[in-house]
């Protein structure tokens, strides 16, 4: 009757969280919403999971156990001595033998103290070394019980590591499980040693008292844990919630820059790049060139092929500008098919010389459906220096040249020249 109830109250407390699939928290509106889908319990093997795949958070919890494991073993070696003022009390003919006894358990507890402190093996089992200091001091007052002529006081410090083991440690719940069953083979090995020196009063007190300090252990142990893992999942939801804000944002970011067609700046990116080296041009005093283009006769293209091959013979061209400059150029595509080309450093003639090239290589393009010639560029070239550098002006006497150009088409335009369509 009791053991079912039992049985789902530590089932309850080891579970301590349920989550709606996606990682929801039950109650909240995304979770309570249209699509109640099946829950599903978190595991202990989803954490594993998560604290494998994170270093960093792994150092942390390691680092929690062995923070309370220090603090655990530093109360132990410290009090272990110190309880015999309650011996010489209790117990006072008995004292010395005692204080031999916890002396004498000094030396592993110092040792697992040391290994948590400074050893590697400290940072690697903390809970291992922490379970060892409490494993000692119940076997110690094991035998006290069994020695001491009113075992009541020793009694209570029997339950206290088991509280402290419950309350404090950091670790997995079985760590307090093993510490019960210590505690109980300690004392029940020590009876053994000495037969019938427990009254009947004496053995129920140690029954109640062992008893009801190891099972509100275990359940609080398991509770904190269940706890634990609840801030450690919702720590870590926040933290993936995170990056993908970031990765969102910076989605978002470079495709409120990019066409999406091209993959190229957009008309944004320019107006920013083409003023902030302007502005640099005039401060500094270098030059800047812009070549302005576009496809000839496009809306025959597009007629002849449809929209489909538009768009691949702007791709074509995308790709060609893009691997025809250097890398502190930019290459935007301003809208439709006209492209531009930003030239920081460069003056009039390099950026006449890049235009030509480009012209000549896109006669060049053979595209499939497409006859060859097909594709032809009209560009126009302009560049200023130092305090002729401004955004307004340089666009606008590129796009005089890129006007003039197209009067013959397949051409490149530029100051003091007349554009006259080049061999292909």
């Amino acid at each position: 009757m009791i053991a079912g109830p039992f049985r789902r109250l530590v089932a309850v407390l080891r579970r301590g969280l349920v989550l709606c699939r996606g990682g929801v928290l039950p109650g909240t509106a995304a979770c309570d919403g249209g699509d109640r889908r099946a829950t599903e319990p978190v595991t202990r093997a989803n954490l594993r999971e998560i604290v494998a795949a994170d270093p960093g958070l792994r150092e942390e919890l390691v680092e929690r156990a062995r923070t309370a494991g220090l603090l655990v073993c530093w109360v132990a070696v410290i009090g272990m001595p110190a309880w015999t003022l309650v011996d010489r009390i209790s117990v006072p003919d008995q004292a010395g033998t005692f204080l031999l006894i916890r002396m004498l358990g000094e030396i592993p507890m110092f040792c697992a103290l040391w290994g948590l402190w400074r050893l590697p093996l400290g940072r690697r089992h903390p809970e291992g070394l922490t379970f060892a200091v409490m494993a000692v001091v119940q076997a110690e007052i094991a035998w006290m019980i069994t020695q001491a002529h009113d075992p009541k006081y020793h009694l209570l410090g029997f339950t206290l590591a088991i509280y402290g083991s419950g309350c404090v440690l950091v670790a997995r719940p079985r760590w307090t499980s093993a510490l019960v069953g210590v505690s109980w083979a300690a004392l029940g090995l020590s009876m053994l040693v000495r037969p019938g020196h427990l009254t009947t009063e004496d053995l129920v007190a140690v029954t109640v008292y062992l008893g009801t300090a190891s099972v509100i252990a275990i359940l609080a142990h398991l509770r904190r844990y269940a706890l634990n893992n609840r801030e450690l999942l919702t720590r870590v939801r926040l933290e993936r919630e995170q990056q993908r804000t970031s990765v969102l944002l910076t989605r978002l970011e470079r495709l409120s820059h990019e066409d999406p067609l091209t993959g190229l700046a957009n008309r944004r990116r320019w107006d920013a790049e083409l003023a902030g080296v302007c502005s640099d041009a005039r401060r500094h005093g270098y030059v800047v060139g812009v070549v302005l283009l576009d496809v000839d006769h496009f809306k025959r293209i597009n007629d002849r092929h449809g929209h489909a091959g538009g768009d691949e013979a702007l791709r074509q061209v995308a790709a060609l500008l893009a691997r025809r400059v250097r890398a502190d150029d930019l290459v935007a595509r301003l809208g439709g098919d006209e492209f531009a080309v930003l030239l920081p450093g460069s003056d009039l003639d390099r950026a006449v010389e890049l235009a030509e090239r480009l012209r000549r290589e896109a006669a060049e393009l053979v595209l499939e459906g497409f006859e060859p010639g097909e594709i032809n560029l009209s560009l126009g070239v302009a560049s200023a220096s130092d305090g002729e550098a401004y955004p307004l002006e340089l666009m606008s006497r590129a796009d005089e040249q890129l006007y003039r150009a197209k009067t013959t088409r397949n051409a490149v335009g530029a100051p003091h020249a007349v554009p006259i369509p080049l061999p292909r």
